[in-house]
């Protein structure tokens, strides 16, 4: 870029500022500036999610519910639970059943 094209880039956005400062004036701070600030800022971000929030509640308290009825009524349906012992028992049970077939078949 030579540097006249630099100069006047530099121009228009020193005119940019210039006519920012004048559109936008300068605010007093006083003791109350602050917490009015953030009471804006609280009431435009709590207004539309206030549903969403209240839905997220009702779907946390259902599932911690349904978890809970489950923890106490799946027990019961579960009398006997079918398999007996660790799963490496199990799996020890099936391996012999399967040998023992295997050198049964290889006799006859």
């Amino acid at each position: 870029m030579p540097v006249s094209e630099d100069n006047k880039h530099d121009q228009q956005l020193n005119k940019l500022w210039a006519d920012y400062r004048d559109a936008v004036p300068d605010v007093e701070a006083s003791s109350f500036f602050m917490p009015k600030l953030w009471q804006r800022i609280e009431t435009r971000r709590s207004e539309p999610l206030s549903i969403f929030r209240r839905l997220a509640e009702v779907c946390v308290m259902a599932t911690l519910a349904l978890a809970l009825l489950m923890s106490v009524i799946m027990p019961e349906f579960q009398k006997d639970p079918g398999v007996a012992g660790t799963y490496v028992d199990v799996l020890a049970d099936e391996q012999s059943n399967a040998y023992t077939a295997m050198l049964v078949e290889d006799v006859l």
